[in-house]
């Protein structure tokens, strides 16, 4: 779908590209973000911000004025209650900067449906935006625990940071989960910048960025003695069914009362399901920022 500016808005961003060439690109990027949070303020408006920083999207949207790629830089910020360090190169991370939320849908769900002494699975934690604001939401809520799957070495290290920054409980785990215990390779989206370690996925069709360790999560919590699951995020770019093949054990017996899993892909969607299916779990019609949420037809 082509979105583009109206004349308000044009003028709006333009004001960035406007600073740049007299204050340069620092000043650039701090106006932008400026117009980025008021427009981001609604729903729509992060969906607008985030069609302003893909480069994917650039050529779908020619009436809407981009972000720059040149106002790139690392930043520290506070976002979503919680201190982060942002590479503005990563278009998730960019999208967070500018418009001040990412997936907020998500983010309400959470907040609304965590508990005092959860404990939550962020499975592809990235650098941490939703695990962090979970475990943020536990430690208000008066204690909990937050377990974060991550394999990229260089968001583990940002994650870890954060855990640090913030004082929260949060087990980061550097590891992918899949069907199998593997080493893969851990891969670039063509599409993108290789710094962008939000689209890096093991079906990715760019340069390989790392070897990574994959483990199934049935292997992993009986190793680990987990004996509580109870809210899930899952989000890995297309390896969804084989973590949820590699888990199937852990869900029947311990029920987490929510699921929360990417589905975007119209390809493998009734796989998807099917397998969910399999494990006792149905989709609920809610749909959040493309994740749908799946709870247990019976609880134990």
């Amino acid at each position: 779908m082509d979105v583009r500016d109206g004349v308000v808005r044009r003028r709006a961003w333009g004001l960035a590209y406007a600073v740049e060439r007299l204050a340069g690109p620092g000043v650039a990027r701090r106006t932008a973000r400026m117009v980025g949070m008021v427009e981001g303020v609604t729903d729509a408006g992060v969906h607008r911000v985030a069609l302003r920083v893909s480069p994917r999207l650039a050529g779908a949207n020619p009436g809407l004025v981009k972000i720059s790629p040149r106002w790139a830089a690392t930043v520290q910020v506070r976002r979503q209650g919680v201190q982060l360090e942002l590479d503005l190169r990563d278009n998730l991370q960019a999208v967070l900067y500018y418009a001040g939320r990412y997936e907020p849908a998500v983010r309400r769900f959470l907040r609304s449906e965590l508990r005092r002494g959860d404990l939550v699975l962020d499975v592809g934690a990235n650098i941490g935006i939703h695990a962090l604001a979970a475990a943020q939401r536990l430690k208000e809520l008066g204690g909990g625990r937050v377990i974060a799957f991550e394999p990229a070495a260089d968001s583990v290290a940002k994650l870890e940071a954060g855990v640090a920054r913030n004082d929260v409980r949060l087990e980061v785990v550097p590891m992918a989960l899949g069907e199998r215990r593997e080493l893969a390779s851990l891969k670039a989206d063509s599409r993108y910048d290789e710094a962008d370690a939000g689209v890096r996925s093991l079906y990715g069709d760019g340069e390989v960025v790392q070897e990574v360790p994959v483990v199934r999560l049935d292997d992993w919590a009986r190793e680990h003695a987990l004996d509580r699951l109870d809210v899930v995020k899952l989000d890995i770019e297309g390896a969804e069914i084989a973590a949820l093949t590699g888990a199937t054990r852990t869900l029947k017996r311990l029920q987490p009362r929510a699921l929360l899993v990417e589905d975007k892909r119209s390809e493998s969607s009734a796989r998807l399901h099917a397998v969910l299916d399999e494990c006792g779990y149905r989709a609920t019609g809610e749909v959040l920022d493309r994740n749908a949420v799946f709870r247990p037809e019976l609880r134990g």
